[in-house]
This record gives structure tokens, sequence and C-alpha cells, in this order.
């Protein structure tokens, strides 16, 4: 990262009934970084297929 991340509180409500997945990644106090994550109807595997893919397609956007 190559700025500070603000740290003022914020509330976001998302409607993830519908979701197959989600991701959160947070800045920890240590200065790395907190994942939280969960999958429904999605195995582990198929999950961490879907964010490959959306790992290279940024990977493309920053090329």
């Amino acid at each position: 990262m190559t700025s500070e991340p603000d740290r003022e509180a914020t509330m976001v409500a998302i409607d993830g009934r519908d979701a197959l997945a989600f991701v959160i990644i947070r800045p920890a106090d240590d200065g790395k970084i907190s994942v939280e994550a969960a999958a429904k109807a999605l195995s582990k595997h198929e999950a961490a297929r879907v964010l490959r893919h959306v790992a290279a397609l940024w990977d493309e956007e920053d090329q």
C-alpha cells in the first residue's frame, strides 16, 4: 500500500442474502491486513477459483 488508510469509522450495509460468497479486507492494527471470508452454495475450491479469476482481471487492468 502506498497511502495510509483513512482510520475514520464507517458503516456499510449490504444486502447479501443472494450472495454466494463474500470477502472483506481491512487494515489490521499491526499494519498488516485482516481478511474475513465465507461462501454459501459454493465449495471452497470454487470460491477460490472465482477469486483467482478476479485477481487475474485486476492484474490485467494494472498493466
